[in-house]
């Protein structure tokens, strides 16, 4: 009984797991510098995405020009 009991528990707990969701911010400057980073939400990718337009905390010049894009994985 007790070897039924931790596979069944960790099938009801992975459902959970497997469905979670994982958004990519894709970015790409004038420079041609493309970059890819997972994270876990859709708004905290379109909050990065706009820090990243927004240019703050870098160093040199950052006048050049910013895009991205939110993606859905699987």
């Amino acid at each position: 009984m007790k070897r039924l009991l931790l596979p069944l528990l960790a099938a009801l707990a992975l459902p959970t797991a497997v469905n979670a969701e994982t958004w990519y911010l894709l970015g790409k400057g004038n420079s041609g510098t493309d970059f890819t980073i997972p994270t876990e939400s859709k708004e905290e990718c379109e909050e990065q995405g706009q820090r990243f337009l927004k240019g703050k905390n870098w160093e040199g010049d950052s006048s050049f020009t910013r895009a991205w894009i939110c993606i859905k994985g699987k």
